[in-house]
């Protein structure tokens, strides 16, 4: 079986550590910020599968976010699918997926933690824009999905 790494999104894609065409994106930002979220990552070519958050956007913060990555990085490897890597700018969330994934017996994967100070940590807004609605039809009639 191949192993696949997984990627936060705001500090570890936005700063350009890109995933592979086979890995996947877990992000702690809110199935609310889905739709900036995709065209944002379509901006950069980037097509993975995301996993979001399903807490609401005032709800969510670094803690519940890491949690979230945690479970699904541990439900993602109960499927079948073999990860290696996740790649996290946030250390508290680097802490709660460790956390996460030693409760559950969780053993091969690698928390890499990447360090800057380019992102802002806290639960923020992002601003990338919607996509024109131009744009969502001709990415529809290719088959492209939005959400």
């Amino acid at each position: 079986m191949k192993t696949i790494n997984t990627f936060d999104i705001d500090g570890v894609v936005t700063v350009g550590l890109y995933p592979g065409p086979n890995d996947v994106l877990i992000t702690g930002r809110s199935f609310e910020e889905a739709k900036e979220t995709y065209a944002m990552l379509r901006s950069k070519g980037i097509n993975n599968a995301v996993f979001f958050n399903m807490l609401p956007f005032d709800k969510k913060d670094r803690k519940s976010s890491g949690n979230h990555k945690g479970h699904t990085i541990k439900e993602l490897i109960q499927s079948g699918v073999n990860i290696g890597v996740h790649f996290e700018d946030d250390e508290i969330q680097k802490a709660e997926i460790e956390r996460v994934l030693d409760t559950y017996g969780v053993k091969g994967v690698t928390v890499v933690h990447i360090v800057h100070s380019l992102t802002e940590k806290e639960n923020v807004r992002n601003p990338w824009p919607e996509i024109p609605a131009q744009a969502v039809e001709l990415l529809t009639k290719n088959g492209t999905s939005l959400e």
